[in-house]
């Protein structure tokens, strides 16, 4: 497995236990009243889940499964490293800039935490769009 599918891999398996942790946290709230974030970080966890975990273990497993460029196109078989790298960053960071805005968010909406949701979903967006691009010229008709 290539190195940046291993960093998506493994960034999505971090995301998998923080999601179980905080779920495990959320039910202890409700016995012991932890406090007001936990009662809004529900969507925020099932972000973390889909995104975080999900979306971000296929991306890994695409971008190491699909086919590799022909060789003469260079040395980097799998694509530009830089794209794939803001790839990454952009989908972490959008991630968690949703996680934890959001909660405060819906505690009380302020124009600014809304500003910084817009931007988590755009720099998500961002991310989806950085790695189509990476993708779609590995993706060839068979030849006969």
């Amino acid at each position: 497995m290539p190195p940046l599918a291993r960093t998506f891999v493994k960034a999505s398996f971090i995301y998998l236990i923080a999601a179980f942790l905080l779920g495990a946290l959320i039910m202890l709230d409700r016995w012991l009243d932890l406090g007001r974030w936990f009662r809004t970080v529900y969507l925020s966890q099932l972000h973390l889940l889909l995104v975080g975990w999900i979306t971000q273990l296929a991306l890994g497993v695409a971008y190491w499964m699909f086919p590799r460029f022909l060789k003469e196109q260079g040395p980097r078989p799998r694509g530009s490293n830089r794209l794939t790298w803001a790839v990454i960053l952009s989908l972490n960071a959008g991630v968690l800039l949703r996680f934890f805005c959001e909660p405060f968010y819906l505690m009380g909406p302020q124009a600014w935490l809304a500003a910084l949701l817009a931007l988590s979903g755009v720099l998500q967006a961002a991310a989806m769009l950085g790695f189509g691009w990476l993708m779609w010229g590995r993706i060839r008709a068979m030849e006969p």
